[in-house]
């Protein structure tokens, strides 16, 4: 005796029954701050050297996605398809950071705008070369 199909064209041990999807993995709740406090830094840093409309949008449009994605996977609806849009949403953030991004662009006016948001009413200390290492050095 023979089961009739569970669906048009299914039978079983048919190669279309697939297992379900691996849920996805937790949301990296603080690497995603890290990278939204770059993100928030870069535009400091584009204001401050007097980059036009157009270049500061499309920095803030990152920097929301981001926050939305924050608050996408933060929200009391936590499920599987709240988990799954944030992370689509921080994927593709990621890539417009990436583009935002010049391998030859120096790090330091990003965290000069950074450190200067920071302590916004006195000078920031100068960054010295090698003062980790001679703060740390055995004695």
């Amino acid at each position: 005796m023979t089961l009739p199909p569970r669906t048009l064209g299914e039978r079983p041990g048919d190669p279309l029954e697939r297992a379900p999807a691996a849920p996805e993995p937790p949301f990296p709740f603080e690497p995603v701050r890290d990278l939204l406090g770059v993100v928030r830094s870069m535009y400091a840093a584009a204001l401050e050297a007097g980059a036009g409309r157009n270049d500061l949008g499309r920095i803030a449009r990152v920097g929301q996605e981001l926050g939305r994605a924050l608050d996408l996977a933060g929200s009391s609806r936590q499920g599987a398809d709240a988990q799954a849009a944030a992370w689509r949403q921080v994927e593709a953030a990621m890539l417009e950071v990436a583009a935002l991004v010049d391998p030859l662009t120096p790090a330091a006016p990003i965290v000069s705008a950074a450190r200067r948001r920071l302590a916004p009413t006195r000078e920031p200390a100068p960054i010295l070369r090698g003062t980790a290492q001679k703060k740390h050095a055995p004695r």
